[in-house]
């Protein structure tokens, strides 16, 4: 997803790892790898994602831009088959957290936290990631404490870690 849209901070974007995730999910229906419901042009229509200011996102034009393009593309054109092979459609697909950000208490790094949090969802959704994450991984984890800038709850941020924990170790 690198090259396919501007990130954009300091102005609206969208949160990366939703977008790469509809997208991921649109690529595997056109090439009939999808896992539950292929995805339709009215799915493309009322995809939404969580707008984000304070840490990098996805240009909101350029992601709308090419879901418009997808959206008339994807009427126009035939789906694949489902592949043979599918993963277990019984796992249940893990959802972004939305963290509590403080200032002037002690939190962890914005941006170590969201690209973190952004392998762990890819792994424990089945999504091609780089480099998967494992429970052990999970369990060693250090962020960067910030105190005079923006953060995350340190409480919210662990006990997500506990639950994603759980969910690798399973």
């Amino acid at each position: 997803m690198a090259d396919l849209f501007s990130r954009v901070r300091w102005h609206e974007g969208y949160d990366i790892a939703e977008v790469d995730a509809f997208v991921d999910r649109l690529e595997a229906t056109i090439e009939g790898r999808y896992v539950d419901a292929p995805v339709t042009a009215a799915d493309i229509r009322n995809a939404s994602f969580t707008p984000v200011r304070l840490r990098e996102g996805y240009s909101v034009q350029e992601v709308d831009a090419f879901l418009e393009q997808a959206a008339r593309g994807m009427s126009s054109m035939p789906t694949a088959e489902p592949s043979a092979v599918r993963p277990p459609a019984s796992r249940p697909q893990r959802a972004a957290p939305r963290f509590t950000t403080v200032r002037l208490a002690e939190g962890y790094d914005i941006a170590q936290v969201d690209d973190f949090v952004d392998r762990v969802l890819a792994t424990a959704n089945g999504l091609p990631v780089e480099r998967p994450v494992t429970a052990q991984e999970i369990g060693n984890v250090q962020f960067t404490p910030v105190r005079f800038r923006e953060g995350y709850d340190v409480t919210e941020v662990d006990l997500f870690l506990e639950e994603a924990e759980g969910w690798l170790s399973a």
